[in-house]
């Protein structure tokens, strides 16, 4: 029996014993629980979802993703590559045969019900590998229209190696898309990676991001996502190796009624790294963010630098922002903090605008967007970040 199979039989054999999020998970404080509940799932499950407004900056963006140095993932099916010198992709079978030890490091990750519900379909996804001291750039989209859609990543970066990594999700009306990935950044890899999150209405997005880092490692991190649909969004770093340098930032656009949620772990175990996390929310309508950030310091990780924001702007009367810092903190010799922050569209500012005859409209969204400017500034490739501004703005 191969190991795929071996994965995906005991995901299956798991999965009822797991319970739909709830009240009492603390992971799941401040969610939306009846969007991610079985009666809102079930229709996916069975196929029978309904139609829903489409975005049609989702589909323009869906026709350009087949480029130059990019690949594409459609319903965790390879469907386009182009690679670059350096870098080699493998089916989730031949990735099997030639690391199975990565692949089951890979979905012993698996721990929640929607980590689960991607192990069941071990088969599908990739593994992309950048050889050792190779310094290339690649655009890496998933594409989400079956009903229940599913897809892992394995990002494997040699050491010495540097990936500049674009990364489109796009989530299609009609489907539940459930995406994990795991970076492996090897010692003295760098990863910069620049992502944009996009979703039709009748969607639904989980997503989850595991980093594991070894020694002067460094990771500039990027996300942008706006979308019509409930989304999660989990980002977990595991450093590992001392040395470490993580910048990781995240813009959400939310709007209509939908619950944009994001949880993210910074997990300082080796001395001397350093990590720091942004999240910016600018929340119109109804919607709300769910945010929860946890910093891990274990006793032998001295002398670690960690921190994190939340600043969100609510546009509308009925907005709302819920944010959980939590701080770990098992070294007596560290740097840590956080801090939250949350606010209206500054009158002042926005008269200022009007008085230069620029329209109520225009004067907020330039304002959303130089709130939102500063996710992107530590990105070096500048037209890769304006794009994604973009499509946003």
């Amino acid at each position: 029996m191969s190991l795929l199979k071996n994965i995906s039989d005991a995901a299956k054999a798991r999965f009822p014993e797991i319970p739909f999020p709830h009240k009492k998970d603390e992971h799941w404080r401040f969610a939306d629980l009846k969007a991610w509940g079985v009666d809102a799932l079930f229709p996916y499950f069975s196929g029978k979802v309904g139609g829903g407004a489409r975005c049609e900056k989702l589909r323009e963006l869906e026709k350009t993703l087949h480029a130059p140095h990019s690949a594409s993932l459609f319903d965790g099916q390879l469907v386009f590559s182009d690679l670059p010198e350096g870098v080699e992709i493998l089916t989730m079978a031949d990735a099997a045969r030639e690391r199975p030890e990565l692949v089951e490091k890979f979905h012993s990750l698996a721990v929640g019900k929607f980590d689960v519900l991607q192990s069941s379909r071990a088969e599908a996804g990739v593994l992309v590998r950048v050889k050792n001291g190779a310094d290339v750039s690649l655009d890496f989209s998933f594409v989400s229209k079956l009903p229940l859609s599913c897809a892992g990543a394995i990002f494997e970066i040699g050491e010495g190696a540097r990936l500049s990594l674009g990364r489109t999700s796009l989530a299609f009306s009609g489907s539940f898309s459930v995406l994990r990935s795991l970076y492996v950044v090897g010692s003295g890899a760098e990863l910069e990676m620049s992502s944009l999150k996009l979703s039709e209405l009748s969607a639904h997005s989980y997503e989850r991001e595991d980093f594991l880092l070894s020694d002067s490692a460094r990771i500039v991190d990027a996300l942008a996502q706006a979308g019509l649909s409930p989304s999660r969004h989990e980002k977990n770093y595991e450093i590992s190796g001392g040395g470490v340098d993580v910048d990781t930032r995240a813009f959400l656009k939310i709007s209509s009624d939908n619950t944009h949620d994001l949880r993210t772990r910074q997990m300082h175990l080796a001395p001397n790294s350093k990590s720091d996390l942004a999240v910016k929310a600018a929340v119109a309508d109804s919607a709300s963010l769910a945010f929860s950030g946890l910093i891990r310091v274990e006793p032998e990780a001295q002398k670690t630098k960690a921190y994190q924001s939340c600043r969100s702007l609510l546009l509308s009367p009925k907005a709302r922002s819920q944010a959980s810092p939590i701080l770990e903190i098992c070294a007596n010799d560290v740097e840590c903090s956080h801090g939250c922050a949350v606010s209206r569209p500054d009158a002042e500012e926005l008269f200022y605008m009007a008085q230069r005859g620029l329209d109520p409209d225009m004067s907020l969204s330039l304002l959303v967007r130089s709130f939102a400017e500063t996710t992107f500034e530590k990105i070096s490739d500048r037209a890769r970040a304006e794009k994604i501004l973009g499509i946003l703005f």
